[in-house]
């Protein structure tokens, strides 16, 4: 992943790292940093919370160094114009877009996905675009084949049912953060980061944010069929 190095990609890199335990998840602050030897190994290169212009050098370097791999941005609200994400889709720059308010579930589903060389556009994303579709290169970018990795890779839970947004936030929580720097690190109001803790709560069948916690790191310990990861 190429991110700015703070909290918040941090928080994604962890639950990356628990849902894929046999997956390295590195974070980089440029394609840069990326060594040739690496660029070997790079199965997916996902792009979170930069500007236009690094997303672009980012994507020359990755076509140049490893054009194999799949590249795929998480977006963060409007933090890319729509028309620069129209002409990346068009022109086949990117295999995926990523939306935070992704369900958890089907967010992982969709790294799951690119990492095998698949693609993965949300429909309503590309209909804001305007955009028919991405061209398809030697896969098939179904609702069907999502749901069959879904269901083959994440554990069913009621972690899964909260959008990776409300996981960024359920990682503060548990980390004692207060509702306030959790504004202040997601550039939120406090009243939106409130509403997301409601939602937490009602999803996860929980009263408070111990309960919450507790829920959660007992579900992130359980993999598929109940097996336990150290």
């Amino acid at each position: 992943m190429v991110a700015k190095q703070d909290l918040l990609s941090e928080c994604l890199a962890e639950v990356l790292s628990k849902h894929f335990p046999e997956t390295e998840i590195i974070v980089y602050r440029s394609a840069g940093e990326i060594t040739r030897k690496e660029w070997e190994t790079v199965r997916l290169l996902l792009l979170y919370d930069l500007a236009e212009t690094d997303i672009h050098e980012i994507v020359e370097d990755a076509s140049k160094e490893a054009p194999e791999v799949s590249v795929a941005i998480v977006l963060d609200g409007g933090s890319v114009h729509d028309e620069y994400l129209k002409h990346l889709v068009a022109t086949g720059a990117i295999d995926g877009i990523l939306p935070l308010s992704l369900r958890l579930d089907v967010f992982l589903a969709a790294i799951d996905l690119l990492a095998k060389g698949g693609e993965h556009f949300p429909a309503a994303l590309l209909q804001r675009l305007h955009v028919v579709g991405p061209p398809l290169v030697g896969t098939a970018r179904t609702d069907s084949l999502i749901e069959s990795v879904r269901q083959a890779t994440v554990h069913d839970h009621r972690i899964s049912v909260l959008t990776t947004r409300e996981v960024q936030i359920l990682n503060l929580i548990c980390q004692g953060t207060q509702n306030k720097t959790i504004a202040d690190l997601l550039h939120l109001s406090e009243n939106t980061v409130k509403a997301h803790i409601r939602s937490i709560y009602k999803k996860m069948k929980v009263k408070n944010r111990t309960e919450a916690a507790s829920r959660f790191f007992s579900d992130e310990r359980a993999g598929p069929a109940g097996k336990e990861y150290n």
